[in-house]
């Protein structure tokens, strides 16, 4: 079995670094939420002035994975976080995108999905790692969400939506809140409306045409990544293989394509991929990390 792709390589240092840090983000996600410090500071400064500026992708993004994570919780195996952080920052760093602060995290719900937010947030459920077999098919379900924030469209979709005022008036009322401010009967009203906002967005889904040009991008990160591009082709085929008798795919099936309708694309797109680096799929060491011999994840 081939090692992985940056088994050897000198970049190997700087994804462990990446990912120690992220690491470190993801404790602090498990003691209490997303951290609120930067969100307080952001606060204070949009509470001192008289306009709403727009905000950035960083601020929406912590913003939404903050809603995410509150919905969702996050695993609180560091021993797993840290090892899809490794493998989402070898990603990042062959993506069109490779200088943002990308964060990677796995969330304890038994649902088969994955998610990303603006600004390098990328999370996948524990219910979707259970049907994986491979770090492959780990890599291919983390580059459909790398490739949506690489083309920014949640972002898209919020700005069209006309949602950024109502995360900003969220962003001066958290801020207030981490500072130690009482947060008034209307201030609690927006953060409501913030969270079904951002519900809704996840609820409801991107346009179809972004979840197959993520298809088609996450196809050519895996392959200058290294990694067997066919296997997102395994992974929609289990998809497919659930689509009947699987509750846990409803928001999967509600939000994306059909898995068969993504296989018939994927097909088309596997004869244009670039020059193939060696292709790995690194199942023995992904079931040693998730699997075996801790027990980390729920082999069923």
């Amino acid at each position: 079995m081939r090692r992985i792709p940056f088994a050897t390589s000198a970049l190997l240092l700087a994804t462990l670094l990446l990912a120690e840090s992220a690491c470190e983000v993801m404790k602090g996600m498990m003691t209490g939420g997303v951290p609120l410090a930067p969100l307080a500071r952001a606060g204070e400064k949009l509470a001192q002035r008289s306009e709403k500026p727009e905000l950035s992708e960083s601020d929406l993004g912590r913003h939404m994975a903050g809603t995410l994570v509150g919905v969702k919780k996050l695993s609180h195996s560091l021993q797993a976080q840290r090892y899809v952080n490794l493998v989402g920052h070898w990603l990042s760093l062959r993506s069109s995108r490779p200088t943002l602060t990308w964060r990677f995290g796995i969330l304890d719900d038994s649902d088969l999905n994955a998610f990303a937010a603006p600004g390098g947030y990328v999370f996948v459920t524990q219910g979707l790692l259970n049907l994986l077999d491979s770090e492959a098919e780990l890599a291919a379900v983390l580059s459909h969400e790398i490739a949506h924030v690489s083309y920014q469209h949640h972002l898209n979709a919020v700005r069209s939506e006309n949602m950024l005022d109502l995360a900003l008036d969220v962003g001066i009322v958290v801020g207030d809140t981490a500072t130690g401010g009482r947060v008034s009967g209307s201030g609690r009203e927006l953060v409501q409306r913030a969270v079904n906002a951002a519900r809704t967005l996840y609820a409801r889904g991107l346009d179809r045409k972004d979840e197959y040009q993520a298809d088609a991008e996450a196809l050519r990160l895996l392959t200058v990544s290294g990694y067997d591009p066919y296997a997102l082709v395994a992974v929609m085929q289990k998809l497919e293989a659930r689509v009947s008798s699987d509750s846990g795919m409803a928001l999967l099936l509600q939000t994306h394509p059909r898995p068969s309708d993504r296989l018939s694309a994927l097909h088309k797109g596997l004869g244009n991929l670039p020059s193939p680096v060696p292709q790995a799929t690194l199942a023995d060491r992904f079931v040693r990390e998730l699997r075996a011999p801790s027990g980390l994840m729920n082999p069923g």
